[in-house]
């Protein structure tokens, strides 16, 4: 299974540089944000893309659907976490039981 990347440039530029090969970079116009629905709908469809990660701003330009498989997940962008430091740990400690700390 396959891992998609839908970001910034930045976001995905650093995915790329880790490995991931189906990386795609949207700006927050008005033709990207029309562009990135098509291409995360044509993803959703493929059967060899297991995950997608999406950054958080982009998503929320954008309805995510509520499938099973992929597995689409929203992280953070350059400008970081839009939940915060906080509730980033708090979802760390509840999702695999460890507590981080500086």
């Amino acid at each position: 299974m396959k891992i998609a990347v839908l970001g910034d440039s930045d976001t995905v530029l650093g995915f790329r540089l880790a490995g991931v090969h189906e990386a795609y970079a949207f700006e927050e116009t008005p033709l990207d944000i029309e562009r990135l629905k098509n291409k995360l709908n044509e993803l959703i469809e493929r059967e060899d893309v297991g995950i997608i990660l999406i950054t958080e701003r982009l998503a929320e330009k954008v309805e995510i659907p509520d499938v099973k498989l992929p597995i689409i997940l929203q992280v953070p962008d350059k400008s970081g976490s839009k939940l915060g430091e906080k509730a980033l740990r708090e979802i760390v400690r509840r999702a695999i039981g460890v507590e981080l700390k500086r």
